[in-house]
């Protein structure tokens, strides 16, 4: 599969997930069989959310047994649906919500972070992940978000890189990088558009960035996609 342009290879019994906004298509398969489960996010616990945020653009599948619990609920779930006689959607919702926790759980055995996730590094983490959907457009420093989470700019480098891997810049600089590409597949606006509705004011920067953070320009990107 491409989850947000980036190839993710599921060989045997495995879990995936995209996060809601993620872009996801096959791009081959063969020989298999499973489920697709949609979920609204306002019916996912908090708690959950959190988790799948974190793991979001670093861990998004994790090879499972095949009598793994998980495979029994999507046929309840088509049962439930199918049952006119059932006419209380908290069981559907009850249901849903018991395999949205264990998909998180196995996401979880997913080596990340060693960190709790209760501790104080992961929720700043967390909330910085959550500041940079928000701000991105216009704010693209790393001290503009310390400062929004009221902490040194060295102290939110150091949390989100013990707990990513990656230093806070890299999920800023990825963040853009992710919608620009979104808009080169998905508009038809042309390079210095997109570079202002990215908040860049020059195009001819914005050009240089994204070359350099994919390797290829933005016309040849858009021209190499389906």
């Amino acid at each position: 599969m491409e989850i947000d342009f980036k190839i993710i290879e599921l060989k045997g019994p495995s879990l995936c997930f995209a996060g809601p906004g993620q872009i996801h298509q096959y791009i081959y398969q063969q020989d298999n069989e499973g489920w697709f489960l949609f979920v609204e996010a306002g019916f996912v616990r908090e708690s959950y959310r959190e988790i799948l945020d974190l793991h979001q653009w670093l861990h998004q599948s994790v090879p499972v047994s095949e009598n793994d619990f998980i495979f029994d609920l999507p046929p309840l779930l088509e049962k439930t649906a199918n049952d006119i006689t059932l006419k209380d959607l908290s069981i559907e919702h009850s249901l849903a919500e018991s395999a949205v926790g264990i998909i998180v759980s196995r996401i979880s055995e997913t080596p990340v972070t060693h960190l709790q996730h209760t501790s104080q590094k992961y929720s700043i983490t967390s909330r910085f992940k959550q500041l940079i959907s928000e701000h991105f457009q216009r704010t693209r420093q790393v001290q503009q978000y310390a400062k929004l989470l009221s902490i040194t700019p060295l102290y939110l480098n150091e949390a989100v890189k013990e707990v990513t891997g990656f230093p806070a810049s890299f999920w800023i600089q990825q963040k853009v990088l992710w919608e620009a590409r979104r808009l080169l597949v998905y508009t038809s606006m042309d390079v210095k558009q997109i570079a202002f509705e990215l908040g860049y004011d020059d195009p001819v920067y914005f050009s240089r960035f994204f070359k350099k953070g994919t390797g290829m320009t933005a016309l040849q990107f858009r021209a190499n996609k389906p």
